[in-house]
């Protein structure tokens, strides 16, 4: 947020260049010329979005009368596809916001698109969505060579050095050089300083990156060239992932401009031990390529040319952010330091320029500017406009001795990768042998678990049918004990049924036998009685 509130400061020196352009378009202004209210009305609804309130009204009084001068079919429309860290309110956005109103002066209204990812705007623009793209130099280089020049390690040493570099290209003399086939930078807005980042502040010198772990920003040729002659490991970042990968320590050493402290948390990755070398390795760029002929003529010397009244709010938004940045984090580095730094910047420049990836036109102006400004450096001498035979020679056989270096480290790298593959395959074999294994005993545990669960069931079964058996002979013995239960009642009954006529019987026997005893007594009385 400080950064955008930085950004908002350069809407003010807008007013002063509007108003003049006012006078300025009035004075040749024709009757005819007037633009309907429609116009005005367009142009309000597409300018608002991007002016803070208080402003909004002034800015559009300003940008109206601007379009008086034109009549309303002539404005072109047109798509900037813009790199934004922040998305469609961050500071990118809000410092090309101005740009509008200029560019409805010149006779296009031009309509922004944020992106977080840069290499998602590159393939917009490619693809044909927008009509230019606002880039890191980086991604720029592949359209226009010389403008991805620009940021050549030591190739623009010193604030002077860059306000003079654009100031001449700036320059309509000089708008052949941002053209490329169908491509044209309209606008280079310097991001600062490049300084390295390091975790681990004994990193102070150029040998000692030596083995460590260099962040490749979008496979940018000149990091990749950095790390090689400096011996440095390489890791593929992009602007997404690249604080991450800092902060969390898959990255030893950052390239990047003291904007990114704050706005990336870069102080997380540089804790109480890292630090910042404090001296700079070249001047990161933002720049605008447009397929210049969807454009006017001379669109894109204008734009330059306004790019550069901007150049002291660009500035100032580079100091603040340097003086935000804690002094106990910067690392002071010797006059020894700073002059290998330079030699290995130069080392680096011409091994570009020998693969074709630097623009030698854009390098030998930038001498020239270095020499201008101090012409007491030792490689103003001589033009560098083509190396001598010594020196294709010794860089000659410096490239065969790093590239045998690089061979001869590959093949190590080889070998220990198939050491490494070896082992690895071993390992898996291993793995593979003891998964069999595993899987094996789990297969055994598994029959005899379904053994043992088939002798349960089949227990179970014969447990049940004996249990099934004693029911049933239970159930018999119940019965026959039921049917002998009932022969012994019924054979009670006969009993007692038995008795009770023997009881009759007894009884009838014993009055029979009284019977007969009295009439035998009644025998013997008669017989006595007759005697």
């Amino acid at each position: 947020m400080k950064l955008l509130n930085m950004l908002w400061i350069s809407h003010s020196s807008l007013f002063g260049s509007a108003r003049r352009a006012r006078r300025s378009d009035k004075a040749r202004l024709q009757p005819a010329q007037r633009p309907e209210s429609s116009v005005i009305q367009i142009l309000y609804s597409s300018t608002k979005r991007f002016v803070p309130l208080k402003a909004g009204l002034p800015l559009l009084v300003v940008t109206a009368l601007a379009l008086i001068s034109l009549p309303a079919y002539a404005l072109e429309q047109r798509k900037f596809c813009i790199w934004d860290p922040v998305g469609r309110n961050g500071p990118v956005m809000t410092f090309y916001s101005d740009v509008i109103p200029k560019a409805l002066a010149w006779g296009v209204k031009i309509r922004f698109e944020a992106y977080t990812e840069e290499t998602d705007v590159v393939k917009a623009f490619r693809t044909g969505k927008c009509e230019a793209a606002v880039l890191t130099s980086i991604l720029s280089r592949q359209f226009v060579k010389f403008a991805g020049t620009m940021d050549a390690i030591g190739a623009i040493n010193s604030q002077k050095g860059l306000e003079l570099a654009i100031a001449t290209l700036a320059r309509s003399r000089a708008g052949n050089l941002m053209v490329e086939g169908d491509y044209e930078v309209i606008t280079t807005f310097p991001v600062g300083s490049m300084y390295a980042f390091v975790r681990d502040r004994t990193v102070d010198t150029i040998e000692e990156f030596e083995g460590k772990k260099l962040a490749i920003l979008n496979d940018d040729p000149q990091m990749k060239k950095f790390a090689d002659l400096a011996s440095a490991s390489k890791v593929n970042v992009t602007l997404s992932t690249f604080s991450d990968m800092f902060n969390n320590g898959e990255v030893d050493i950052l390239i990047m401009p003291a904007l990114a402290y704050n706005t990336f948390e870069l102080y997380n990755g540089l804790g109480k031990k890292g630090g910042i070398i404090d001296y700079r390795l070249y001047y990161g760029m933002l720049q605008a390529i447009a397929k210049h002929k969807e454009f006017p003529e001379g669109f894109g010397d204008k734009m330059r040319s306004y790019m550069l009244t901007r150049m002291a709010a660009m500035n100032k938004m580079v100091v603040d952010a340097e003086e935000e940045i804690p002094s106990h984090y910067w690392i002071e580095t010797s006059q020894f330091v700073k002059d290998d730094i330079d030699h290995f910047s130069k080392r680096v420049r011409m091994a570009l320029q020998a693969d074709n990836v630097n623009n030698s036109t854009a390098l030998k102006l930038f001498w020239k500017i270095r020499c201008r400004l101090d012409p007491s450096r030792g490689e103003c001498k001589e033009s560098p406009g083509l190396l001598n035979n010594h020196q294709k020679l010794l860089a000659k056989k410096q490239e065969e001795q790093r590239k045998a270096e690089q061979e001869k480290k590959k093949q190590e790298q080889q070998q220990q990768a198939n050491q490494r593959l070896a082992k690895q395959r071993q390992e898996q074999a291993r793995q593979a042998k003891l998964k069999l294994e595993q899987e094996k005993a789990r297969q055994e545990r598994q029959r005899l678990a379904l053994e043992q669960q088939k002798q349960e069931q089949a227990r179970i079964a014969a447990e049940k049918e004996r249990l099934e058996r004693e029911r049933i002979e239970q159930e018999r013995q119940a019965q026959e004990a039921k049917q002998e239960q009932e022969r012994i009642v019924l054979e009670q009954k006969r009993l007692e049924e038995e008795k009770r006529l023997l009881e009759q019987q007894r009884v009838a026997l014993e009055m029979e036998k009284k019977q007969l005893e009295a009439e035998k007594r009644s025998l013997w009385d008669i017989l006595f009685g007759w005697i």
